[in-house]
């Protein structure tokens, strides 16, 4: 990895290897990792209105897992440019499988929502992701017992379940 390269953490819809590289196609893939004490929500309001992951500060033993990407400068801005304004971009201690911890971008909510649901497509993207890379029977569980809602913009739907068409 070069030397401006950025670790990138993902916990929510980047989750899905296959929907990253449709928005960065030349991100790559280190490894499944760790953020001890905190917990996945799904709390962030999103520009279409929309609930989005999140993560929050949470007690130990409560983990959140993600996948970690590595990006250089340009797509690091992109990506930026892609979460928007609604995150915050924050550098957390991550644990590697590998039981290595690295530093990680990664961002977290500044608008919140609690009385909204996430869409189905997007609460796929994030069990897609979690089933990919193995996460945990149990986190799995929690994240497929997470209501959502049809997205009536059917376009929208359609363009974002065609990732997954071969």
């Amino acid at each position: 990895m070069q030397t401006d390269d950025y670790f990138y953490f993902a916990y929510g819809s980047n989750l899905s290897t296959l929907r990253l590289k449709k928005r960065l196609p030349n991100a790559r893939l280190i490894g499944t990792a760790v953020l001890q004490g905190h917990q996945l929500t799904f709390d962030m309001l999103s520009k279409d209105g929309s609930a989005k992951c999140n993560i929050a500060g949470a007690p130990a033993p409560m983990v959140v897992y993600g996948v970690v990407y590595g990006l250089s400068q340009l797509e690091m801005t992109e990506l930026d440019n892609i979460e928007g304004a609604r995150y915050d971009r924050v550098i957390f201690n991550v644990d590697l499988m590998n039981r290595r911890t690295i530093k990680a971008h990664c961002y977290v909510a500044n608008t919140f929502v609690s009385n909204q649901l996430p869409f189905d497509w997007y609460k796929q993207h994030v069990l897609n992701g979690a089933l990919e890379h193995g996460f945990p029977e149990p986190y799995i569980e929690k994240i497929k017992m997470q209501r959502s809602i049809v997205d009536e913009n059917k376009n929208k739907h359609l363009l974002e379940s065609n990732i997954y068409k071969k």
